[in-house]
């Protein structure tokens, strides 16, 4: 536990604005007040219109996106739609296919599959690191401690 240190503590200075803070702000406050009711700038008007403005530059902004959707769904007929659809729809499960397959070859990973020695973690390079984001896996990297053989395992 530390102990305090006795001595003789000098007096801290302050600066202008910390020790006058509060009037600074008081007498700030009160000029704006005095001003305002004074001079007449109608804030309310230029308020409204500053809301009104963002208003409309956003139902503008939807307006521009619901056209752009019209003018690019005019530009194919319903069959294309449909069949650029199933071929989403069929790519989606090839891939998905395709993860769990790559999932199950390397799910199982306990020992080193050359030696059967011990594996440690080590650090993922850049390809497990684009490997794990592409199939939505964690990816562990492991590396034999007797024959340095480098092997992953994919993680739901």
């Amino acid at each position: 536990m530390k102990q305090k240190r006795k001595g003789i503590t000098k007096p801290r200075e302050r600066k202008f604005h910390q020790e006058y803070s509060f009037e600074i702000k008081v007498v700030v406050l009160l000029g704006l007040g005095i001003f305002l009711l004074v001079e007449d700038l109608e804030i309310k008007h230029y308020i409204y219109e500053f809301i009104r403005a963002i208003l409309f530059s956003f139902g503008n902004g939807i307006k521009w996106f619901r056209d752009m959707i019209i003018f690019f769904l005019k530009q194919f007929e319903v069959s294309d739609i449909v069949g650029i659809s199933l071929i989403m729809y069929v790519m989606f499960l090839i891939a998905n296919r395709w993860r769990d397959r790559m999932i199950e070859r390397y799910l199982n990973l306990t020992n080193c599959s050359k030696c059967d020695g011990n594996l440690k973690r080590i650090r993922k390079n850049w390809n497990q690191k684009a490997m794990s984001i592409l199939y939505f896996v964690n990816v562990k990297h492991y590396q034999c401690t007797e024959c340095m053989n480098k092997e992953i395992k994919l993680v739901k």
